[in-house]
C-alpha cells in the first residue's frame, strides 16, 4: 500500500517508469493459468423480472433467472448474489425480496440473496422527502429489516446514498450516508452479521455535475459524501459495509488511492469490483488492453480479504424486448492476473466469508 501511495504523489516522467517496474515485478509472481479453473461468486447482481407493458404487468423472474444461468454457465460461474436495485418509492417496477424466493427456492446453490432494495431504500427516500424520521417509521423500518433477514435474505442491499442518473428511465437518488436510518441498519446488520451493500459515487468534496450527465433529473451540483461515509464505516466496527462497484467511477474521484485509504482506515470496509464500458477509463482497474492496472494490482494485493467480483448485470425475463445496462463480464478478466492465492481469494473465497455461504 505505500508503493501505492508513491505511485499516485510521484509526478512527471518518474511515474510511468515506476509503473512500469511494478508490472516487470508482478510478472515474476506466479499467476492463476486460467479464470475458469476456480469456482467463481459473483456477489452483486439483479434479475429484472416485472415490467408494466402496454399489453400489462409481466412477471418473470423464472425466465430472468434461466438468462442468468446460461451467463454463469458461458463464464463458468458458480453462485451469484442477487439483491433488487435501490429503487425509489413510485417506481413503476420496484420489487423486493418476496419476488425472488421462487428463484431462491428452485436454485438453492446457484442463487444467494440480499434485500431491502425494495423497501428499505424507498423508506428512506420518502424519510429525506419528508425532512424527518418519525418514531413510526423507524419502527417500520426495523421490522422490515428484521423481516428481510427472517424471509432468508444474507444481508441487506442495494441501498443508495449518490445514485446518478443515466437516463430518463434511470432514478437520480441521494441520501447523507450517515443518515439516521442506515446507521440503524447498521446496528441490525452488525447484530446479526450480515453486510449491507452501498451504492455511493465517490463525491470528497462539492462538485458539479459530470458533464456527461443530465440535470433533471440529476442536480448540477453533487454534495460531498465521503466524510459521513467513513462516520458510517466507523458507527459500529461489526457491521460489514460493501461498498459496490469499485473499478467503476462517474465522478473521477473513486480512484485507487482514496479506496485504499479507505481500507486502510475501516476493517469493516469491503469492496465488489466491476468493470464497465460506461465508466471513466482513467479509473478503472484495467486499461485499454485488458491488463491489470499496477496500482489496482497492489490495491488488491494489500487487502487480499477485502475484494471479490461484483459485476452488476440486469438480467432481463425473455417476455421484453429490453436491455438495462451494458453486458460487464470484465471483472472477471482481472482474475487471471492476480498470483494465485489472490485469485482464489477474489474469486470465491472472500465473498463466501463476507456473505456466509455455505
Amino acid at each position: 500500500m505505500q508503493n501505492l501511495c508513491r505511485l499516485n504523489q510521484l509526478q512527471g516522467p518518474l511515474k510511468p517508469l515506476f509503473a512500469w517496474l511494478l508490472i516487470v515485478l508482478g510478472l515474476a509472481i506466479p499467476y492463476s493459468a486460467s479464470a475458469k479453473d476456480l469456482p467463481v461468486i459473483d456477489g452483486h447482481n439483479h434479475l429484472m423480472g416485472r415490467f408494466r407493458t402496454p399489453r400489462g404487468l409481466v412477471l418473470d423472474y423464472e425466465g430472468a433467472a434461466k438468462v442468468a444461468l446460461a451467463t454463469m454457465q458461458r463464464l463458468g460461474i458458480s453462485k451469484m448474489v442477487i439483491m433488487p436495485p435501490p429503487f425509489p418509492p413510485h417506481h413503476p417496477n420496484r420489487y423486493d425480496i418476496e419476488d425472488l424466493m421462487g428463484v431462491i427456492k428452485r436454485y438453492p446453490r446457484r442463487f444467494a440473496l440480499l434485500g431491502g432494495g425494495g423497501s428499505l431504500n424507498p423508506m428512506i427516500q420518502r424519510a429525506l422527502q419528508r425532512g424527518e424520521v418519525s418514531p413510526r417509521l423507524r419502527k417500520e423500518f426495523e421490522r422490515r429489516a428484521l423481516e428481510i433477514l427472517k424471509k432468508g435474505a444474507l444481508g441487506f442491499g442495494e441501498m443508495a446514498v449518490e445514485h446518478l442518473s443515466f437516463n430518463p428511465r434511470h432514478p437520480y437518488e441521494w441520501a447523507p450516508p450517515d443518515h439516521p436510518l442506515l446507521l440503524l441498519l447498521v446496528d441490525i446488520a452488525a447484530r446479526f452479521g450480515v453486510p449491507i451493500d452501498l451504492h455511493m459515487e465517490a463525491v470528497p468534496r462539492r462538485m458539479p455535475l459530470p458533464t456527461r450527465f443530465s440535470s433533471p433529473p440529476n442536480p448540477r451540483t453533487l454534495r460531498p459524501n465521503i466524510e459521513a461515509f467513513e462516520r458510517l464505516l466507523a458507527h459500529n466496527r461489526r457491521a460489514k459495509i460493501i461498498w459496490a462497484h469499485a473499478g467503476w467511477d462517474n465522478t473521477g474521484y473513486r480512484t485507487a488511492y482514496l479506496c485504499g485509504e479507505l481500507l486502510k482506515r475501516h476493517p469493516n470496509l469491503y469492496m465488489s469490483l466491476k468493470v464497465s464500458p460506461d465508466s471513466r477509463p482513467d479509473n478503472s482497474p484495467l486499461d485499454p488492453r485488458g491488463r491489470i492496472k499496477p496500482e489496482w494490482l497492489e490495491l488488491i494485493g494489500a487487502f487480499p480479504d477485502r475484494f471479490f467480483i461484483g459485476s452488476d448485470r440486469f438480467f432481463v425475463t425473455p417476455e421484453v424486448p429490453r436491455r438495462i445496462g451494458p453486458p460487464s463480464p470484465e471483472a472477471l478478466k482481472i482474475l487471471p492476473q492476480l498470483p494465485r492465492s489472490l485469485a482464489r481469494k477474489v474469486s470465491y473465497e472472500n465473498a463466501r466469508a463476507i456473505f456466509n455461504l455455505d
